[in-house]
């Protein structure tokens, strides 16, 4: 994805000398009583930051924060066709559960983090040697994908910390080594899978990357956004909308960086959840950025502050979500702040975080919560 969008960046960055910077934000309309937030806890991510996930999650959870955001690894689950391993997501849901936080948890080929496709090993060479383009195309990955979903939902749908499903992680986007996609028709198909096996019925989230950059409504590029909200919108319940205003990538031996925190890119942004709402539907923010986003890294790991971003700076991209009306939002990067303050020894991420998640939400549901885990022995 982010290769993808290499020439739409250059072109922003000229260009948005041509426009003036920032405009007027609307105030916030909802009390902090009424705003939900959370954020997405990727095992994967934690291995990749030389974390035990297990102790990162727990951490996260002290967090003061009502969701969390899990993803159903298909690799690390079916690691033998049709022999299924729960037991590290079992944990997951389960410590959701005993800390009081509600759980989307994300189902299908695609999940939070890179590669962004998970499929099994067993499956993943012959499908990246056949296909290209659509991996939905694929009538092996179709077929196992459908089973993969019917077995997690089977097991997870009755789980007291299951709120909503997430079908597929930005599913209509090209990502991923191969910049494979998955056809609206396919995730219909998956989504009545989910749909069929969940007799509670829990709300369907289909989530899009949101392209912050001028002019990106009409650049060839990049002016499909509306299209394919219209499409999420029309197969799932809430559109979820994945926000990263600075970001960078590296050309020719070059490392370019694109900050658009100072532009309106709440607009574009907006007007998604505007279409959201005309059709009575709610828009959540899936993904805010709040780490930073480096030259051919997965995450920042180097010592020292990242130039793409910094715990200011995404403060100030929440509060611009908060007040442009959004109210439930949810955090990208809980992992990189843990990983800052245990390993490098720098809480400036975490601690900024905390006291902004303090400064949002009452800190009355997290007391209860943990003093009620801790008379059961959790």
């Amino acid at each position: 994805m982010r290769l993808a969008i290499a020439l739409a960046l250059a072109m922003a960055l000229v260009l948005s000398s041509l426009w003036l910077v920032e405009h007027g934000m609307r105030s916030a309309e909802s009390e902090t009583a009424s705003m939900r937030v959370g954020y997405t806890f990727s095992p994967r991510q934690a291995d990749y930051l030389g974390l035990p996930w297990q102790q990162t999650l727990e951490a996260t959870l002290t967090l003061d924060t009502s969701l969390v955001r899990l993803g159903a690894y298909w690799d690390d689950i079916e690691r033998h066709p049709g022999s299924y391993d729960f037991s590290a997501l079992d944990w997951q849901m389960d410590l959701a559960a005993a800390s009081g936080r509600s759980v989307v948890l994300t189902v299908g080929m695609k999940a939070p983090r890179w590669p962004e496709y998970f499929l099994p090993s067993w499956l993943q060479a012959r499908a990246a040697g056949r296909t290209s383009g659509a991996i939905s195309d694929d009538p092996e990955v179709r077929d196992r994908v459908l089973r993969f979903i019917t077995a997690v939902v089977e097991r997870y749908r009755d789980h007291p910390a299951l709120h909503y499903w997430q079908v597929e992680n930005e599913p209509l986007d090209r990502a991923g080594p191969h910049h494979w996609f998955i056809r609206p028709e396919f995730l219909e198909a998956e989504i009545a899978t989910v749909r069929a096996c969940d007799a509670h019925q829990h709300p369907v989230v289909l989530n899009m990357f949101v392209h912050l950059y001028p002019f990106a409504s009409v650049l060839p590029w990049s002016r499909g956004d509306d299209d394919r909200a219209d499409t999420l919108l029309q197969l799932g319940d809430i559109l979820g909308l994945d926000v990263y205003p600075s970001v960078s990538l590296r050309l020719l031996g070059l490392d370019l960086y694109f900050d658009f925190t100072g532009w309106n890119w709440t607009s574009a942004v907006s007007r998604q959840a505007e279409r959201a709402q005309r059709l009575g539907k709610e828009a959540w923010i899936m993904e805010a950025q709040a780490e930073p986003w480096e030259p051919s890294n997965v995450v920042a790991t180097n010592p020292g502050p990242s130039r793409s971003l910094g715990p200011g700076e995404a403060e100030s991209i929440f509060e611009k979500l908060r007040g442009s009306g959004f109210d439930t939002i949810l955090l990208w990067g809980v992992e990189h702040w843990y990983m800052r303050k245990e390993v490098l020894n720098d809480a400036s991420w975490w601690d900024a975080g905390v006291q902004l998640l303090q400064s949002i939400q009452p800190s009355e549901h997290l007391s209860q919560t943990t003093a009620s885990a801790l008379a059961n022995g959790g």
